[in-house]
Formats: structure tokens, C-alpha cells, sequence
């Protein structure tokens, strides 16, 4: 069962992830250790940027918000400022390593002669903040974006990569469920439930190949459980924009068919979607994709990047014995 220092019941019975995994709420913070590791993101995404521009493919990252930086006024009794949120702070340069004076001197030197970083960065706080009191744009009882939210999100991504999003979500199938529970919900005994709408969304892009452990969890009925190491394609041929797109991804893309990763895949001929915060520049020499974009939650800031990963090896170590006794069918064109 979910404790109050794990999970926020705050106004109108919205619940809010404090720590888990992460620790968010320590994250808010103007800590040595948030300082490092803003630093070090805003120079993994230059690294970034520098690399695949010398192949010619344009990047950018998507920072998404946590459900306390764009709802924080639905805390109770909780003191958190939301310009602390890592995001926020990476995006809008804020003091956060003045308690290294000469190593901000230098960073900030650097950081502003090369300073395609902050346009490869996709700013979702300000749009959504803007927004939040016309829909709910999380889940009541979960810490992802609603289909709202995603929407939101979907059109600034568009926006920033110059792509004509589709406009007809909004009018495309939908399931009520009267008695659903989101991640957060799921955590207390009984559970907190809601009643939500979801968006079915997909319906011109089709999945063209499925890794091993995503048909092997499908199959299991367990693909609500796949995390690092998931990796699809999808074609389109009604899309009007012809690139072909790789997305790394946590569970805020998912390529569930009411999630971001198929409004996009509805958008673009040919998306591949990877579930990981690093990037495979092998995989990325092989596609040779026109465009990668990377999605990150701003919880993972607190996280190092280490784009030597490999999926295929990932892969391997991460689910062979899972996979020893089952097929290893994967789906193709």
C-alpha cells in the first residue's frame, strides 16, 4: 500500500508521485547533486545535437513534465516550487551551479558558444501550464498525461519539427471505463479509482515488426508490463509526412494504441520506437533515420546518460532467460 511520503493525495482526490524509483520530490531542490546533474544533461544533449548533425540528422529532445510541475496548485500542504522542477531549470538556466562559481563560468562559456542546445530542446511547461485549467491533462489517479495532455504535447512537438499534426484525435474511437485505476491508484489497498476516457487512436499506421520480448509479453497478456528494451516499428503509407523517424522513449511515449508514440506513427511514413532514455548510434547509422527525437521524463534527469548503449545488447542480458522457454517470433513486412 502507497504511503503519504510516497504518494500525495492532494486536492480533489488528484494523487502525485513523490518518490518511488526517483525520489521526485527531492529533485526540487537547489542541491550539489541536482546542480551536477543539470550540467551534465545540458552537455549530453550539445554532445547529442554535434553528433548526429555530422550525419546530417537533425535531433531533439523532449523534456516531459511531471505531473507537480504542472499541478502544483492541487498540492496540499506540500511547499514545492515548480521552477525548481528539473526541467524548468534546464531549459531556462536558473542559478543552479552557483555553488561552483568557476566551473558555472566556464560551463556557461561553452554552453553559449555552442548554443543549439536550447533549441534542440522541446518546452512542454509553459504550454501545458497555460492549459492545465482547461483539461485535465493527467490522469487523476496516474502520473502520465491524459489524452489532453498528450495532445498538447503532440502539437508542440509538431510544431518544433516542423510536421502538420493530424487533426482528427479528438474524433477517432474512444472506450469509457467507469472503474479505472492509473499507477498511482493502483498503489493503494483498495485501489482509487476513476472514470476516464480512452482515445483509440491508431488507425492508419501499421506495426511492421515487434521485438522478441514485446510479442512474447503481447502474447502473455502482459504488455502493460514492457519497459527498457521494447523496440516497434510502424509504417504508414497515408502519411503526408514522408520521414522516417526514430523515437527513444520512456513510458510517457509507450506505443500503446492510445499513447504518443502512435500519434506520431500516424504522422510520419516510418516511426521506430525504442524504450530507452540513451540513444544506440549503431541502430541510428543503420536506419539512418531523418530525424530522432528523444523523450525523457524529467524525473530521469537524476540519472546519467550512457549513449554507448547498445539495444541488441540490452536486449540479450536483459531478457534471455525471460525468453528461453518461448518463441522468439518477431513480426516483419
Amino acid at each position: 500500500m502507497a504511503s503519504s511520503e510516497e504518494v500525495h493525495v492532494g486536492k480533489h482526490g488528484c494523487l502525485f508521485l513523490l518518490q518511488g524509483t526517483n525520489n521526485v520530490k527531492s529533485q526540487y531542490v537547489n542541491s550539489p547533486e541536482a546542480q551536477f546533474f543539470l550540467i551534465h544533461w545540458r552537455l549530453m544533449i550539445l554532445q547529442r545535437e554535434r553528433r548526429l548533425r555530422a550525419l546530417r540528422i537533425p535531433y531533439k529532445h523532449i523534456m516531459m513534465p511531471e505531473k507537480i510541475t504542472i499541478y502544483d496548485n492541487d498540492l496540499k500542504d506540500i511547499d514545492i516550487d515548480w521552477r525548481m522542477s528539473p526541467g524548468y531549470r534546464l531549459y531556462h538556466r536558473d542559478e543552479y551551479y552557483k555553488v561552483f562559481p568557476l566551473r558555472r563560468l566556464r560551463i556557461d562559456q561553452y554552453l553559449r558558444r555552442r548554443a543549439r542546445w536550447r533549441g534542440t530542446l522541446i518546452e512542454l511547461i509553459g504550454p501545458m501550464r497555460s492549459r492545465r485549467d482547461e483539461q485535465n491533462l493527467f490522469y487523476r489517479t496516474d502520473s502520465h498525461l491524459s489524452f489532453a495532455g498528450r495532445i498538447v504535447a503532440y502539437r508542440e512537438i509538431c510544431r518544433a519539427i516542423n510536421a502538420e499534426p493530424v487533426r482528427d484525435f479528438w474524433e477517432r474511437p474512444t472506450t469509457y471505463h467507469a472503474g479505472w485505476a492509473g499507477d498511482l491508484g493502483s498503489a493503494f489497498d483498495p485501489p482509487r479509482y476513476e472514470g476516464t476516457t480512452l482515445h483509440h487512436i491508431q488507425r492508419d499506421a501499421v506495426r511492421v515488426y515487434a521485438s522478441p520480448i514485446v510479442n512474447h509479453m503481447e502474447r502473455r497478456g502482459l504488455d502493460g508490463t514492457l519497459h527498457t528494451g521494447a523496440h516497434v516499428i510502424y509504417q504508414n503509407a497515408r502519411a503526408t509526412d514522408p520521414r522516417r523517424v526514430v523515437l527513444f522513449g520512456d513510458s510517457y511515449a509507450n506505443f500503446m494504441p492510445i499513447g504518443l508514440t502512435i500519434m506520431l506513427a500516424e504522422t510520419f511514413r516510418e516511426l521506430h520506437f525504442i524504450w530507452s532514455t540513451q540513444l544506440d548510434y549503431g541502430y541510428i547509422e543503420r536506419v539512418r533515420p531523418d530525424l530522432v527525437l528523444t523523450e525523457m521524463s524529467e524525473r530521469f534527469v537524476f540519472r546519467p546518460a550512457d549513449d554507448a548503449w547498445n539495444l541488441e545488447r540490452y536486449a540479450q542480458h536483459r531478457y534471455a532467460a525471460e525468453l528461453a522457454d518461448a518463441p522468439a517470433v518477431a513480426h516483419t513486412a
